[in-house]
């Protein structure tokens, strides 16, 4: 038997530190807890992520980076990769979805998790440039005429089966994150620099889950897009 057919994957692959925790904390850690691995990748240094004019980007990054490690492991995740790039330049970047195939040639995973690139009215080019080069990543990974020298270096094409998006408008999927709720809200307190005033947010959290979760008779739920994209091409 095959291991690649039984061993569940995940790559999420987030704009920012914290995203993922938002939108996609309590699958996470649901996931996880069911024996998923899952790979992290943040494509910007979230250096910009403050309204303060005296704070040090650098300093900044540094302090989202150790945040966005302790949230990620709260979650189960076993690896975040680091892009680097500076915080809402992304749309400015040349080789993300080179970048991003390489990440899903070697974690080859079963499901990849990013934004929906087009939710309606989606502000931030950062979220819009990281689902759009995610999903291009997927269509590259998978054929080997994209990015011969990866596969020079020892990686195979690999085909990711579904893509969840988060963030969207247009969910077709929900989960059940009630048993994973207060860990999700572990998880973003780990994001002190971004998180000011935790009753309010844990207040505005609860009402966002309860709604998603009261479609499906949940107590709390996370919302997705599901696309399929070696069969919905």
């Amino acid at each position: 038997m095959n291991p690649e057919k039984t061993q569940q994957r995940l790559l999420a692959v987030a704009a920012h530190p914290d995203d993922v925790e938002y939108t996609s904390g309590g699958s996470l850690a649901r996931w996880t807890a069911e024996g998923w691995t899952v790979h992290l990748v943040v494509c910007s240094d979230g250096s910009k992520g403050s309204q303060n004019p005296d704070d040090d980007p650098k300093s900044l990054a540094k302090i989202r980076r150790a945040e966005q490690d302790e949230a990620a492991k709260m979650l189960g995740v076993e690896k975040v990769i680091w892009l680097g790039y500076p915080d809402g330049e992304l749309v400015q970047v040349s080789d993300l979805v080179e970048r991003l195939a390489f990440q899903i040639r070697s974690s080859r995973p079963t499901r990849l998790l990013t934004w929906d690139a087009w939710r309606p009215y989606q502000l931030h080019s950062d979220h819009r440039v990281a689902g759009v080069a995610s999903l291009d990543a997927v269509l590259a990974a998978g054929n080997p005429h994209f990015y011969p020298k990866q596969l020079a270096e020892g990686l195979k094409p690999h085909r990711v089966e579904e893509a969840f998006l988060y963030g969207t408008d247009l969910p077709d999927t929900w989960v059940n994150i009630t048993n994973t709720f207060e860990v999700k809200m572990e998880a973003i307190k780990c994001h002190q620099s971004q998180v000011d005033y935790l009753p309010e947010l844990a207040l505005k959290m609860s009402h966002c889950n309860k709604s998603h979760g009261v479609k499906k008779g949940y107590t709390y739920a996370e919302a997705y897009k599901v696309l399929h994209p070696f069969c919905d091409t």
